[in-house]
């Protein structure tokens, strides 16, 4: 930490990131517990952080994220190269599949959605710029590992874990690393309520050696609109569209 670190701004910022980096939604004393911080603190700060809109509470009285950070997060993929490149593919993307499109970023050895085109389907997904998740929870992430160094990988592996969030969740390290091989073989990755159940994804790396940071492309569905029969066909239009973007970076 600097020299100049502000003790309120960083308590903040540890609540932020608990509350953004999960799927769950939070109530004070959970906060405290999680944080280890005094009671006091924690509703200062998050009467603070609610005033600003940064989080809302849902009916039950829980923590979530707020609008705020929605607005945030739009910001930074407006002023964002890759994004400003991706969007028109993403587009055409969402357009040739009918399924939403996501863009992320490996970041503090997490993926980052950067960018989201939403399909016209009547489900919708919660995700949104600035949104962080486990790399073996999404396919994003996976389509990012299979392309990392194993000394790269092992290293996330043993800071952040692979925790279990469904029954169909992959939560041995040498499972994980051998799925990758399919990963590399096919072009891209299948992630099938591994995440969250009812969600399946299939995404692909954007492999350019101009461009440094691990980036994804990716489509998300409810599983009843995804077969896995169509694994093959969307995966193809996931490929050749992260190959797209790449040859234009």
């Amino acid at each position: 930490m600097g020299k100049y670190n502000v003790p309120a701004l960083e308590k903040a910022i540890s609540i932020l990131e608990l509350i953004s980096n999960s799927n769950e939604k939070f109530t004070l004393t959970e906060i405290c517990e999680n944080l280890e911080l005094p009671k006091a603190t924690v509703f200062t700060t998050m009467s603070t952080l609610e005033y600003y809109h940064m989080v809302q509470k849902d009916g039950t009285g829980k923590f979530q994220i707020g609008p705020k950070m929605f607005q945030l997060g739009m910001a930074y993929a407006s002023n964002n190269s890759i994004v400003d490149l991706s969007l028109p593919f993403m587009k055409k993307l969402m357009e040739e599949t009918g399924f939403t499109v996501h863009l992320g970023i490996l970041h503090e050895n997490q993926i980052m959605y950067i960018a989201k085109e939403e399909s016209d389907n009547f489900i919708k997904f919660s995700t949104y710029p600035g949104l962080k998740t486990e790399l073996h929870l999404s396919g994003l992430g996976k389509a990012i590992s299979a392309y990392l160094s194993e000394e790269e990988l092992d290293q996330i592996i043993d800071k952040i874990g692979l925790r279990k969030a469904t029954p169909n969740t992959i939560t041995s390290a040498n499972k994980f690393k051998k799925s990758l091989e399919v990963v590399r073989k096919n072009g891209y990755a299948i992630e099938d309520e591994e995440g969250e159940i009812g969600v399946r994804c299939i995404a692909a790396p954007i492999l350019n050696a101009r461009y440094f940071t691990p980036t994804a492309i990716s489509i998300t569905a409810h599983s009843s609109a995804l077969s896995k029969e169509r694994y093959a066909e969307i995966g193809q239009f996931v490929r050749e569209t992260a190959q797209e973007i790449a040859r234009n970076i």
